[in-house]
């Protein structure tokens, strides 16, 4: 009787570590080979018809869970390496968006290669965003003095025109920086809810645990006062997408690039550019850019026109 009642204990010691392995070490199941130990004693799963059943039906759960559908988008969300290491993305804005309404902070901001793939215009599925940020990041919260924010965001754009990994995406906040190929790159204007970064003041940041703890070189935010854990970041965006239901745009024109030549700093006109949106970009006027740049007809620039900006230095 009392050898009956051991098997039975036992049986059920194993059946409550196999759900444990199953929920908390799904890597272990993967392992070639599927034996444990316990109580020096060498169990193989694969011989019990009941784990193997339960291990199944968890998985089954796990795969129908990966396919739930928790938002859509109309727009190509773009996570491609090439593009998104060198520029910001609607992807990665998005991201950071959804970081910033959940975390109370003035500024998000990750880097690119948090982001391992787009999205594609249509329903979106937890499977989809799982693929686009795989890391299990969390977001961590944390309180920065306005001149470290500024040597972060020097040193996020450092590379530029080349593509870096710790290239920013962010939201609640500008970045307008200047390059040459004759000396580093270097801020021109930093804003944070549309106002200059001020050095002396404090602004709390919300980032991915990786940069929190100085990945990437960012050393200032590692030195940064911690605040709070707000989650993690995949779990983050479902919620998000959930409350949007629909992403049809995504506010864009918070890292803007431009090349010094000279004492002047010039900004190549991309696609759907105008004067008059080119002079709000700046905060300057269209005649200004006008006379700069020697131009007569307000209506005819084209894409990759270099423009002298008046009034930045």
């Amino acid at each position: 009787m009392s050898e009956k009642r051991g098997l039975i204990v036992m049986r059920r010691a194993t059946l409550f570590l196999a759900i444990f392995l199953v929920f908390w070490s799904p890597l272990l199941l993967a392992e070639d080979d599927p034996n444990i130990e316990l109580n020096a004693k060498s169990i193989n799963l694969d011989d019990d018809e009941q784990i193997l059943e339960l291990k199944n039906e968890i998985e089954k759960k796990s795969e129908l869970e990966k396919d739930m559908i928790v938002g859509s988008t109309v727009v190509f969300l773009n996570g491609r390496e090439d593009q998104i290491r060198s520029r910001e993305s609607n992807l990665g804005n998005l991201i950071t968006d959804a970081i910033l309404a959940r975390a109370n902070a003035d500024l998000a901001f990750i880097n690119s290669r948090t982001i391992s793939t787009s999205i594609d215009k249509g329903l979106i599925s937890v499977r989809d965003v799982k693929e686009s940020i795989p890391a299990k990041d969390e977001v961590i919260v944390k309180k920065i003095k306005g001149s470290d924010l500024i040597k972060t965001m020097q040193h996020a754009v450092s590379k530029y025109p080349e593509t870096a990994g710790f290239f920013p995406q962010l939201s609640g906040g500008r970045i307008l920086f200047a390059w040459s190929l004759y000396s580093e790159n270097d801020i021109v204007r930093a804003e944070v809810n549309s106002k200059l970064i001020r050095g002396e003041e404090y602004y709390l940041i919300a980032t991915n645990d990786s940069l929190a703890a100085g990945g990437d070189g960012f050393e200032e935010i590692k030195e940064a006062e911690e605040i709070e854990n707000a989650g993690r970041l995949d779990e983050i965006l479902i919620d998000y997408l959930q409350r949007k239901e629909i992403i049809d745009r995504v506010e864009m024109e918070r890292i803007i690039p431009l090349r010094r030549v000279g004492g002047n700093l010039v900004y190549r006109v991309e696609q759907g550019d105008y004067l008059y949106s080119i002079a709000q970009k700046f905060s300057t006027t269209v005649e200004g850019i006008m006379q700069a740049n020697g131009i007569e007809n307000r209506n005819l620039i084209y894409r990759g026109q270099d423009l002298i900006i008046p009034g930045l230095r």
